[in-house]
């Protein structure tokens, strides 16, 4: 430690944190660096602080009120923050967390697009075409908890927004580790 003091102020000019600057034995002891949460010698997944920062700017950019263009939303505001995030978390053994947010992303965006449609006809215009079966629902369009219903998901499975050019942190993860599946 008091080489590598020596190194850096003496020789580089930095100054080391005092409260931040530590050795530890990972097998032993959890540390966070750069995003980073590393445990178990070997293992490092993104940080909860990570986790809540993406969380927060998807939030941001995807308010409820809005009212897009799905296609164009996805492709000039949602998907740049995904990549960015999804390839610099993606080297960690993150596949469960990318699994999960990629279903609340797409909860996010299936609430942006009731809310875009405005009125329950549209829904059901929509159902409809699916050969839905059954009563047609009566759903509230700006509710949250109207994104996790079972007609809403028949209208827009994970392949509407396959088609719709979303990219999926998982698919990420399995390019980044094919060897993994």
């Amino acid at each position: 430690m008091n080489s590598v003091r020596k190194l850096l102020e003496d020789e580089l000019g930095l100054i080391m944190h005092p409260d931040k600057t530590k050795i530890v034995d990972n097998l032993k002891e959890p540390f966070t660096f750069l995003g980073y949460t590393f445990y178990g010698g070997y293992v490092h997944k993104p940080s909860d602080k990570a986790v809540k920062k993406f969380k927060g700017e998807v939030k941001k950019i995807t308010r409820r009120n809005l009212t897009v263009n799905m296609e164009e939303f996805i492709k000039h505001k949602v998907n740049p923050v995904i990549r960015g995030w999804g390839r610099y978390f993606g080297i960690g053994f993150s596949a469960s967390l990318f699994r999960e947010l990629d279903k609340w992303i797409r909860r996010r965006l299936r609430m942006i697009q009731l809310r875009s449609w405005k009125k329950i006809a549209k829904l059901h215009k929509e159902l409809r075409r699916k050969k839905w079966k059954g009563e047609l629902p009566g759903l509230r369009m700006t509710r949250w908890r109207s994104s996790l219903t079972k007609p809403v998901h028949t209208v827009m499975p994970n392949e509407w927004f396959r088609e719709r050019k979303l990219v999926f942190l998982t698919d990420i993860y399995k390019n980044l580790h094919p060897q993994r599946g």
